[in-house]
Formats: structure tokens, sequence, C-alpha cells
């Protein structure tokens, strides 16, 4: 390589190409990337340190034929005369007399202005008598912008035979905007450089002399993050080892290779203040400029150093880091750079000064909200009960979000004898699952907090207050166990001892006082109690009158009023001028769709259920399990069972085994309906039955599925079992006013006593379930008890109004018949006369209008409306129309 005279001052090593190490593995599909947008303009890659940005561009023409020139850049070369003169000597390295007038340029006595240099050099490289590549090295060492300016002038006009290719540790400042929208942009970033798996087993492996075992490589792997430099270290790493059984054991920021690395990469070349701030932001997970302007606040040295400058030092590239949001405003350091800043910091600071910089953090988050973060350094930097005491103060304004996940996550950082040891952590850890409704857990928590108040030194003022929660959940405890008389007791107890900023709890309180009432036999008071609950209601819509309306729906559905029930679900979601939150909106639409899936109105119950919002976690079964009902009932069997299976591996991904418990009852109680007996007794044969709630909630009852499997079973040991259970619920259930479960216990108890041979104690049980089932109009309660459930119903004998009622019941069991049996779609049974009509219903004709519009009788038309309403299985005229746009009928007709 020859360099001209006039350019003695240069190193000749700025110019020679990097040699490429014995082991480099080949990145094939980035030589061909290269290699494809030779022909373009320009070429970018830019990563962070110890990425192998020039390895790989020097790999990369160690291959190939044709010119080439390097240039490796420092900080010397920021003017542009000085960046232009090693630029000309790099093309005059590879083409010699090439850009001769620059040349002459620099000869010049005066130099000639910035200006006429650079439009006779962008002459000169548009007349570049061969192709050339020309590298251009460590480009973040130009701070200049003029130079940059000169590099954009280059570009916006590209000369046509030079292909430019620029390597540095960040994006370079340029307007590469009408580059990429031509394609003429070629651009590899750190994702494009990082070894997969299968190349860090290959250099790792090599580097060792030997097989490495797959597991010790994946570790490897994944302590690297793929980052080349890291998997380098790791050979290393492992080379010092030798055969030792977890060769990723020494592989780690504290490893004096890895810490010499970092240390002359990293730390020695930057001032004592950003040296200083490396260190301290180490202490975070991620940071960004305001959490390091706190972190800094008492460090020697450069005060002038914000924490925008050290963001901006951040996104340089000369440490390894990455942003963790859209907006680059957040970054995390390479977990191997963390790890060695904290074996530096220890180093460096006492305790004391560590525990004060936790604190620091800690403020920083919890006045930003990041309450995760606040109570680990907290934890750290004042120990458990100071991030105790950070979490219960939190835990109102969360729970009037809705953060109960959150707050559930926070609880699980703290060391679990803190937790049990504290009365008010306790309290929250109990509201928790409480909302989850794992009941005997609770159960359980609230033992323990009563230990703990009777013992003496909790201050007073906690100690109410922590009581009158202990009792607002003592009182749900109790009525979900069926105790009425004594969860009312609790919940006055509470009421009259907690404050009213404890909305969540006293909500809870009054919720059982009104459930209680109806336990009793006091439907009218029930109500009266949640009227007059909502009428005092203080604090947030979401908080106070949503959960209570929603404990009405649940008296309504106990109550077996759908009417009533109807009303409350269909109440405005806008409550006293505010919306409810998702979980209650959610509750609310899942009261809708029991509603209307009772009444057989399947089209509407499905189109409600999947237009409601996510209920809560501790409902969420319940909403699938009553989607796949409908679904089943649709003659969508496969759909029902994925909706089952959807939530079962969503509450073993949350290790809930209590719902997941209820979601596999829910399966058993799907597969009887499908006719799918093997799986249901598998499932009952591995059912505890444990303590018997007879405050059933929702739609589902794993003691009455129990029951309807041994029925099933048809054995004489099964017949007795259910005979006993439902013997029992049936008299816990009156005693407790439950209706709606009760009418199911009498119909399976009429169904047992007819497979007995005992019709006439079959009619009067099924009898009693009809009669009390009538006023709310319960369909599918008695259909989904299946076929067998048909002899019996057929030979009641009731009145002219009951008969109007049976007629339904019996008309929808024909068509659940229908829709399990596997019929066709519901569109190829539709006539042409029948699809117009359906049309004309979707514009909301009468039947005299449309009797008119297509020149047919009244009686044509209302036979061919009940046959349509018989074909989609709908029972009114909306619901039909609804039906149909589901199937897409309408679209076509």
């Amino acid at each position: 390589m020859q360099v001209d005279s006039a350019f003695s001052p240069f190193l000749r090593s700025k110019l020679q190409r990097p040699r490429v190490v014995a082991d480099f593995v080949a990145r094939d599909e980035l030589q061909r990337r290269l290699e494809d947008a030779s022909m373009m303009p320009l070429t970018v890659v830019a990563a962070p340190l110890g990425y192998g940005k020039t390895s790989l561009v020097a790999h990369w023409l160690e291959g190939r034929v044709g010119r080439a020139a390097w240039l490796s850049l420092d900080a010397g070369d920021s003017e542009p005369q000085a960046f232009i003169r090693c630029l000309v000597a790099a093309v005059r390295s590879a083409l010699p007399g090439a850009c001769s007038e620059t040349f002459a340029c620099f000869a010049a006595q005066p130099l000639p202005p910035l200006a006429v240099i650079a439009a006779v050099l962008g002459n000169e490289l548009d007349d570049l008598a061969e192709p050339l590549i020309l590298v251009l090295d460590d480009l973040h060492c130009i701070e200049n912008r003029a130079t940059y300016a000169l590099l954009d002038r280059l570009l916006l006009r590209p000369p046509h035979h030079l292909h430019l290719v620029l390597i540095g540790r960040r994006d370079p400042p340029l307007s590469l905007g009408a580059l990429r929208v031509r394609g003429a942009l070629n651009e590899i970033g750190p994702h494009d450089l990082q070894f997969s798996r299968q190349q860090a087993a290959e250099i790792i492996e090599r580097g060792a002399g030997s097989e490495v075992s797959a597991a010790a490589v994946q570790r490897l792997h994944e302590r690297s993050g793929g980052w080349p430099a890291g998997v380098r270290l790791a050979t290393l790493a492992l080379r010092q080892r030798g055969a030792a059984a977890d060769p990723a054991a020494g592989f780690a920021g504290g490893a004096p290779m890895v810490g010499q690395y970092f240390q002359d990469a990293v730390l020695s070349p930057q001032p004592e203040a950003v040296r200083a701030l490396l260190l301290r932001t180490a202490l975070v997970d991620c940071f960004c400029a305001s959490l390091c302007d706190a972190l800094a606040a008492d460090a020697a040295g450069d005060q002038d150093l914000s924490g925008t400058r050290f963001m901006d030092f951040v996104r340089s590239g000369s440490v390894v880091a990455c942003p963790v949001d859209g907006a680059g405003e957040w970054y995390r350091y390479h977990p191997l750079l963390r790890e060695f800043l904290q074996c530096r910091l220890a180093a460096q600071m006492d305790v004391p000064a560590m525990q004060q910089l936790h604190l620091r953090a800690a403020a920083w988050f919890a006045e930003h909200d990041r309450l995760e973060e606040a109570v680990g350094h907290e934890l750290a930097g004042a120990g458990a009960a100071a991030a105790g005491h950070l979490l219960a103060a939190q835990r109102d304004r969360l729970l009037q979000h809705r953060q109960h996940l959150r707050l559930a996550r926070c609880l699980r950082l703290l060391p679990a004898d803190a937790v049990e040891a504290d009365p008010e952590l306790l309290s929250l850890k109990a509201w928790l699952l409480h909302q989850q409704g794992r009941l005997l857990e609770t159960a359980a928590v609230l033992d323990r907090i009563e230990v703990l108040l009777e013992r003496a030194g909790a201050q007073a003022q906690v100690a109410a207050l922590v009581r009158g929660r202990l009792l607002a959940l003592r009182s749900m405890q109790g009525y979900l166990e069926g105790s009425g008389e004594a969860a009312a007791r609790c919940a006055a107890q509470a009421l009259a001892s907690l404050p009213a900023e404890c909305i969540d709890e006293r909500v809870v309180a009054e919720s059982v006082i009104a459930g209680a009432r109806q336990l009793a036999g006091d439907l009218a008071g029930a109500r009266q109690s949640i009227d007059e609950a909502l009428a005092q209601a203080p604090g947030p819509i979401a908080r106070c009158q949503a959960p209570l309306l929603a404990a009405r729906c649940f008296i309504d559905w106990m109550a077996a009023d759908l009417s009533a029930l109807n009303l409350v679900a269909r109440q405005d979601q806008r409550v006293a001028g505010a919306p409810w939150d998702s979980d209650d909106g959610g509750l609310r639409g899942y009261f809708l769709g029991l509603v209307q899936y009772q009444r057989n109105e399947l089209a509407l119950a499905e189109q409600t259920l999947l237009s409601a919002p996510a209920t809560a976690v501790g409902q969420r079964t319940e909403h699938s399990f009553l989607l796949a009902s409908v679904c089943q009932a649709l003659g969508q069997a496969s759909r029902a069972n994925a909706i089952i299976d959807a939530a079962c591996e969503h509450l073993r991904q949350q290790d809930d085994l209590h719902a997941l418990q209820r979601a596999y009852a829910c399966r058993a109680e799907l597969a009887l309906r499908q006719g799918q007996l093997a799986l249901a007794s598998a499932w009952a044969a591995s059912f505890d039955p444990g303590p018997l709630h007879f405050a059933y909630h929702f739609s589902s009852a794993p003691h009455l599925t129990l029951a309807k499997v041994w029925i099933a079973e048809g054995s004489s040991e099964g017949r007795e079992q259910a005979a006993r259970l439902l013997q029992l619920l049936e008299r816990e259930l009156a005693a407790r006013h439950n209706i709606r479960f009760l009418i199911e216990v009498l119909a399976l108890q009429s169904l047992l006593q007819y497979g007995l041979g005992d019709e006439a104690a079959a009619a009067d049980l099924l009898g009693r379930a009809v009669a009390l089932a009538q006023p709310g109009g319960f369909v599918r309660l008695f259909v989904d008890l299946g076929q067998q459930l048909l002899p019996p119903l057929r030979r009641l004998k009731l009145d002219r109004s009951d008969s109007r009622y049976l007629g339904q019941i019996l008309a929808a069991f024909d068509d659940d018949w229908l829709a399990c049996s596997g019929r066709q779609e519901p569109r190829a049974d539709l006539t042409r006369r029948e699809l117009k009509i359906l049309k004309l219903l979707a514009v909301r004709l009468s039947n005299v209008e449309i009797s008119e519009e297509l020149c047919i009788s009244r009686a044509t038309v209302k036979r061919h409306t009940q046959n349509i309403y018989r074909k989609l299985r709908a029972s009114s005229r909306r619901e039909a129309v609804v039906r149909a746009r589901t199937l897409n009928i309408l679209l076509d007709a």
C-alpha cells in the first residue's frame, strides 16, 4: 500500500484493513447481505462495542474480488478538512492517482475554502474509473456536525462507482430517509450481529478444543445474550475452568477476564463523572435521565453531568446497553456489564452509602408509580419492615384502580416471614386471596391475623383498622358457607369499626348484609339493603355502586328471579354519570348472558358474552363455562371444548389451583352434555368434594356435577351416593332460599327416582321444580340435564298456563336434539321464501307489512316465521336476526 507524501502525517495503520481472527465464524447470511448491497450507495453497520462490526466487514472484503479501501477514524479526524484528507488518502491507497485535484488542494497555499474542496471531491468520486468499496470504521469518533453535513452532501447524489460502508457504535446523524425509501440503503444492527445458539456453540467448542455439552452451551449463550464479545469471553472462561462440572459458573461480570475487558473497554476511557454514574446506575434494572439525576444527587466529581448528557453517552454505543421502550428513554445494561459494574460499586461504596443509594432509588420509583421497583429497593435499603410500610401505604390507591395483580406481585417481593409477622400485610394477602376466590386459603390467613392481633405491641389504630378488614372478610366467609346470621353480625361489626376510607371492605360488608337477608328468605329486605347502600355510597362509582349492583345480581340469581336479574344487568353501563370498570362491566355482561342463555336465547347470549369486557380473575372460569355452554347448545362442541381448554391453560399458568379445580368441574359438566361419560367419570374419581358451600353464585356447581356423573354411571352405589348428596343439598338449599340451585336439585332427584321406577315421586319432584322455575322462565336448566329428562317431563299433568311453559321447555329439547345430532348448518335449511322473510324481519317489518310486500297471507308469514325460529334455534325476531348475522346468512339474502 502506497501513501502519498502529502499525507505523510497519517499513520499507515489507519488505512490498513484489520486482520480477521483465525477462528472467525463466517456469517453467511450477513455476507450475502453485504455483497447484495455492494451496488447500492450506502451500507450502515451500527451496534455498541463488542458486536463484531469491524470483523464482519473485514472478513467480507477478504473473500471478494474488487477494489476496496479502509479508513479507521479517530477523534482527530473530526474536522472536515482532516476528514477529507483521510478519505482521499484511503481512496488513493486503492486507486492510485484518483482524486488528484482534491489531493492538489491540500498542497496549495493557502488552503482553498472547504466548500470548494468538497465540491471537487464530490466530482472526482463520481468520476472514479472503477467500482470502489470505501469503509469508514469507527465513525462514532467523528463529532463535528460539519463533517456529517459533508457526508450528507455526498450521499444526496451518490457517486456512481462508490459504495460507502459506515461502521460505528450508533446510527450516524445523516439524512438517510430518502435512501431508505428508494431501497438504496443496507442497514445491519445489533439484532443482526448477535450470535445464534448454533454459532455460539461453534465458537465455544472451537475455543475449548473439545466437545462441550449442549446444556453448558445453552447456559453460556443465555448469559452472553448472543453478544459476540460475550461469547468470546465465555470461551475464555471455559478454557480457564477446564473440564469443570459447570462451565458457566465462572462466566460472570465479576470474573477476572470479563472484568478486565469491561475495565479496559468501558470504564477506563471515561471521565470520572461518567464512571461514577455508570456504577450507580448499575444498581437499578433499567434507567432514564430523571432517575440518573436522582442517583447522582450526592456524587462527587463533575456536577455538570446531567442525566440527559449521561443518556446521550449511553446511546452513543460506548457501553453495551439496549433500549427497553419504543421512545428510547429507558435503557438496560447487558447483564454481564451490570454484574461487573455492581462488583465495582460494592468495592468502592460502603454499606451505609449503598443503602442510601437504594433508598434514593426507592423514593424515585415510588414517586413515579413504579411500585415493584420501589419495594425492591426499599427492601434492600431499609429492610422488610420499611418495604412493607411502603406497600401498605399504596394499598388503597391500587385497589381503587383495581390493580390486584400488581399488588400481589409486590407482596411476593417481600420475605414470607416478614409478611406473616405483619397483620397489615397479612390482611392485604387475605384480601387478594379473597379476590381470587381462594376461600380456604383466605380463611387460614384470617386465622393467623387474629393470632397476631391478640399479641401485645400492635398500634391501636392499625390494629383497629386491620380488625375491621378482618371482620369484613370473615363476614363474606360466613356468608359463602351459608351461615347468614353469623355473617350479618360480622358485617355489622365491620361497618361499625371501618372508617369511610375503607371503601372496598365496607362494600363487602354491605353486600354480605343484603346477601344474609336473602339467605334468610327476606328477598325484599335484601334488595332494600342494596338500594340503601347505593343511596349512601360515598366513594368512586367503580368501587361502590358497581360492586353493589353486582351483589344485587347475585341475589336475584339465587332467588331464581330472571326478570329482576335482567333489569339490573341491563341497567345503563354508566351509573350516576361514571362508567363501570372492566371487572364489573364483565360481570354485568356475564349475568345478562346468563339470563339470555337460561331463556334459550342462544344467539343473543353468544353476542352478549363475546362483547362483554374481561371479567375479574376469580370470575373468568364461570364466564368461559357459560360461553362454552352456549356454544354446546348451538351444536359447536369443538368450539366449546376449546374455550374450556384455554381457560384451564390460563389458570395453570397463573398457578390458581382453586379456580383450576372449578374449571375441571366445568369440563366434566361439558363432557356429560356431549355424552363423554368416561371423561366425566375420570374427573369424578379424582374430585375432592371438600366442604359444601350452599350460597352458589354462578351457573356451575361442582357438587351437582358430581351427582350428575353418579346418576349417569347408573350403578347402585353411584345412585345411592347421588341420592344422599342431593337430599343434603335439597335440605340446605331450601333452608337458605337458594331457589335457583334448589330447582336443579329437584330435577335431578326426579331423574333419579324415574330411573328407579318410582314415577309418582319423580312427577312430584319435577312438578315442584317446574313450579319454582316458571316465574323466572328457566329453560336451559332443564334442557342441559339431557334427553333422559324428557319422559318424566311429558308425564307431568299441569294446568293451562303451566302447560304453555312446559311446551317451551319441550320445544327447546327438540331443538337441542337437532343441534347435538350434527344436522346441517342453518343456512342450508332455509328456503328462498324464508330467506326473503328473514331479510324483511331484519328491517323490522311487521307480519302485515311482510304479507303485503310478498303478496302472501298473514298465516303463511306466521308459518314461515316459526320455521325460521326453529331452524335458527331462536325464540324471537331479534334473536333470529342476530343469529342470521352471526352465520353471515343475511349478507347473501
